[in-house]
């Protein structure tokens, strides 16, 4: 058995980002601020946002592309739904106790119509603000344990493979 067999297997993921050729500490940014994106409030704007800005500041965009693919569709509406109260909690926005039935009234017209789209906007736009703030101090939450937790590992991974 050679010394490359005794090395700890590294994850996936992890794997990937420690074969990349920047230093522990610029990976890990670049995959921390995907984090970052993918539970911001730029929904459906991540990708776009992520890769234009790993090109400008010159980021690994694997890094950050495998940051962007850290949230999940079925995380998404809890992530959203506990963030935005968070962020209606900090902004003092009371929170409706008939919001589902508001939301049930909706949905009951059609999505086509000009009614459905007014009562939608007329539900959720007081919770905006709170929506854009929760998520946002929640992203950034995430981002920074994703940097600190992934330098780590990458330092450890870089050390391991640096030993004969």
């Amino acid at each position: 058995m050679t010394s490359a067999d005794t090395r700890p297997r590294i994850p996936g993921w992890l794997g990937r980002l420690a074969g990349l050729s920047d230093s522990p500490d610029r990976t890990a940014a670049a995959f921390a601020f995907g984090v970052f994106l993918s539970f911001s409030p730029f929904f459906g704007l991540q990708i776009a946002i992520g890769l234009g800005v790993a090109v400008m500041m010159r980021l690994n965009r694997v890094a950050v592309f495998i940051g962007l693919c850290s949230n999940l569709p079925w995380l998404m509406v809890p992530w959203y739904g506990v963030t935005t109260a968070a962020g209606a909690a900090l902004l003092g926005v009371p929170v409706s106790a008939d919001i589902s039935a508001r939301l049930g009234d909706v949905f009951d017209l059609s999505v086509y119509s000009r009614a459905f789209w007014r009562e939608l906007l007329d539900l959720i736009w007081p919770y905006f603000g709170s929506f854009v703030l929760g998520s946002t101090i929640g992203a950034a939450l995430l981002g920074g344990i994703a940097y600190l937790v992934t330098r780590r590992l990458l330092r450890r991974a870089h050390a391991a493979r640096a030993q004969p």
